[in-house]
């Protein structure tokens, strides 16, 4: 006797809700540390450029991982992938449309493109270490969802120690 194609379909169904509250959870979106405040470099956020579009998740956190690319934006920030020692900073967005890395980025890394931008690095040049691809950090700064794109990144970054290669 063949099944229903109501049943496969119902089974189907299930498979994809069991299978994306799986995902929901191991990819929460949660911080893995909650340091003081003071640990942050809030005036950083003044050489963000559209504040508001970042939702701040923990104002202050560290995230361990290795640096997996490394490239400048025409906003003056760098971008670093990172792959996260804990896969649980990352929510969906960043597993679907990252690669499943946490997008790192240092403001005011080097000279704006977009002179629209140009203001908010008047002045300002970060002092953060950019590490190499391969290397084994530890980022410390807020840690956000970016509403644009809806994943989850450390952005500004106050520090990135270098733990190995």
């Amino acid at each position: 006797m063949r099944p229903r194609s109501g049943t496969v379909i119902t089974a189907a169904l299930v498979s994809v809700i069991a299978l994306f509250i799986f995902a929901k959870l191991h990819y929460s979106g949660t911080a893995p540390v909650s340091l003081p405040v003071a640990s942050c470099d809030s005036e950083l956020w003044k050489h963000v450029y559209e504040p508001e579009r970042l939702h701040v998740i923990e104002p202050c956190t560290a995230v361990e991982g290795r640096v997996v690319s490394v490239y400048p934006a025409d906003d003056g920030d760098l971008h670093i992938g990172l792959d996260p020692d804990r896969k649980s900073v990352l929510n969906l967005r960043n597993v679907m449309h990252m690669r499943g890395e946490l997008v790192v980025e240092i403001v005011c890394e080097h000279s704006p493109a977009d002179q629209g931008v140009a203001p908010f690095c008047a002045g300002f040049t970060s002092p953060v270490a950019v590490p190499r691809q391969g290397d084994h950090v530890r980022v410390i700064g807020s840690y956000v969802t970016e509403r644009d794109n809806g994943w989850n990144e450390i952005h500004p970054v106050t520090r990135i120690e270098i733990l190995g290669k």
